[in-house]
């Protein structure tokens, strides 16, 4: 029983994981606590992507973490005329370094400069970032998530070789880089890490980086693949050696993310039958042929052009759940578009969860024809007007949202400069509290509709329960 009570704590507390009020709480209750705490808010120490944080706080953590330097390491640091006063003396209870599991590399010399009254030379800060990430390295045991950026991609030091003799990196399951590091990093990555899931490329494309191909081939189950960086020279044909390298993965790849563009080819796209997430991102302006991708196994797509889209949700198998149009950049000729979209919509995707959609005009009858038949309809997402400053008649919006026959719609969303009508407005949220309907809602409101009796009528449907929130927390 007592190793029984220790195990069931540990589920527990991992199950907070992002809640770090909690979890700061948690480290006050008894030693046991405290120990199966400490490796849970460390887990990310040096992931700066998971959680934000201030400068001071940067500094602390870097005082507290340079504490755990090895003498040989702090004689080296003062050999170089660099001052230690910055570290606290006493070693902390707990060895947090090793309780890192996700690294992203960062500047440390610029976190700490600080720390020190005089500017450090450049042969310092090398020293200081060799050190720090020997350290680093060397004390984290099971890292399972990498971002390699700041000083690894321009070589300050032989991270070439260092990276070949970790053999921690093996565990490795997601991998953020940028593309135009060392091509040596990932012939040597490609060495250790066979069981990367997660893979998302930055930055200016490099068409001759062989080792980032080699390091995509050699994956035994890559899942997810995300495409966030910029189109550089030669663009045509780093997409094919990028979808040639991915398309050894067509059976286990499930997830492909072209944040900003698609870097895959359309006639490689449509190998890869078993996706479930689709992005086709702000600069993927030319998708000719994508009425030819089959994507039966489809549960979330999101797009930023119109292009055959319609194609495309016609050629899913129905379980679509999450359809995000955002179409921000176009500003006239999308109504066509956007309504046989819609009508696409409510024809094939009878499971949607989700959906985000520009409003346009004519856009009623389809729109309403959609929150008919997708009955499982739990959030909505209406948007826009172009241009951004135009009213937008929200009266209209709320006699289609009023035949909504989903029992699970709980949240609705206007982002916009929208103007409602006392009347329309009254009429919708009384049918929703004779329907013992609560809802989340949540509008960009034109200025005009800022006044007393306005404001009154939102807050005695919040009094009543019918509002869950005051909407007048605008978007």
């Amino acid at each position: 029983m007592s190793k029984l009570i220790p195990d069931i704590f540990a589920l527990i507390i991992k199950e907070l994981d992002n809640d770090y009020n909690t979890l700061f709480r948690c480290l006050l209750v008894n030693k046991l606590w405290c120990k199966l705490t400490i490796p849970i808010l460390w887990k990310d120490c040096l992931n700066h992507n998971s959680k934000p944080i201030s400068h001071e706080k940067n500094i602390s953590l870097i005082k507290i973490l340079f504490s755990f330097l090895s003498e040989e390491s702090k004689n080296l640091l003062i050999m170089n005329e660099i001052n230690l006063s910055f570290i606290q003396t006493q070693r902390p209870l707990f060895n947090y370094i090793s309780y890192c599991k996700s690294i992203i590399t960062f500047d440390v010399t610029e976190v700490i400069k600080n720390c020190f009254e005089s500017p450090l030379s450049q042969n310092q800060k090398n020293i200081i970032d060799e050190e720090f990430y020997d350290m680093v390295f060397d004390k984290c045991s099971y890292l399972n998530r990498l971002g390699i950026f700041h000083k690894l991609c321009y070589k300050k030091y032989d991270m070439v070789n260092f990276m070949k003799l970790k053999d921690n990196l093996s565990n490795l399951v997601e991998l953020t880089c940028t593309q135009y590091i060392d091509e040596r990093i990932f012939y040597n990555l490609a060495e250790i890490c066979v069981n990367i899931k997660k893979l998302e490329l930055r930055g200016n494309n490099q068409n001759n980086n062989q080792g980032l191909i080699k390091l995509i081939e050699v994956q035994k189950k890559l899942e997810y693949f995300t495409y966030s960086g910029k189109r550089g020279q030669n663009w045509d044909n780093f997409c094919e050696v990028i979808g040639q390298a991915l398309i050894k993965h067509k059976n286990t790849l499930k997830h492909i993310h072209g944040k900003t563009r698609l870097c895959i080819p359309l006639n490689i796209l449509y190998s890869f039958v078993n996706l479930e997430t689709l992005t086709l991102g702000y600069s993927t302006k030319t998708m000719d042929g994508l009425h030819l991708v089959k994507s039966p196994k489809l549960l979330k797509l999101r797009v930023c052009h119109l292009t055959e889209v319609k194609e495309l949700i016609q050629n899913t198998s129905g379980y679509l759940k999450t359809i995000d149009i955002h179409n921000q950049f176009a500003k006239k000729n999308i109504t066509e578009d956007i309504i046989q979209i819609v009508i696409a919509i409510y024809q094939n995707c009878p499971k949607l969860e989700h959906l985000c959609i520009p409003f346009v005009d004519t856009i009623d009858d389809a729109l309403g024809d959609l929150l008919v038949h997708c009955n499982q309809l739990e959030y909505i997402q209406i948007y826009g007007g172009f241009p951004s400053d135009e009213s937008l008649n929200g009266d209209v919006i709320l006699k289609i949202l009023s035949k909504s026959t989903s029992k699970k719609l709980e949240r609705i969303e206007m982002k916009g400069s929208w103007k409602f009508s006392v009347g329309p407005l009254k009429e919708f949220l009384n049918n929703l509290k004779e329907r013992n309907y609560s809802l989340y809602f949540k509008f960009g409101l034109n200025y005009d509709c800022l006044n007393e009796e306005f404001s009154s009528i939102i807050q005695n449907f919040v009094d009543d329960n019918v509002l869950r929130i005051n909407p007048l927390d605008y978007l």
